[in-house]
């Protein structure tokens, strides 16, 4: 957390590199002016940080699975399921402007 509040002036999360991500591939010139929320997300060094964070969580949850045999062994729970459950806990967060793995990795941390 402190280097990321030192350089970045931000602390750690990944909710919102989904927003980073949806705004570059989705969000055309006219949207973004009927949606200004999302224009904020194209640009700028905390926009591109959080994107090459949750790119390096995904390769490293894929290489600590695969190396340890359990990649697609959740028990009681189909992909499909776990796809649709992962979508609606980001579409939760980011309605209530928060981060599902940023309470954990920074509100503890900065016992918020």
């Amino acid at each position: 957390q402190i280097p990321a509040i030192l350089f970045i002036h931000d602390t750690l999360g990944s909710s919102s590199a989904y927003m980073t991500c949806t705004s570059q591939a989705l969000v055309t010139s006219s949207l973004q002016e009927r949606f200004i929320h999302w224009s904020g997300f194209r640009t700028g060094l905390g926009n591109i940080w959080q994107p090459v964070y949750l790119a390096a969580a995904i390769i490293g949850a894929l290489i600590s699975s695969t190396g340890t045999g359990t990649f697609g062994k959740a028990a009681g729970v189909t992909p499909a399921e776990a796809f649709f459950g992962g979508f609606l806990a980001i579409l939760g967060s980011r309605i209530a402007s928060g981060c599902t793995s940023g309470h954990g990795l920074s509100g503890i941390a900065l016992l918020s």
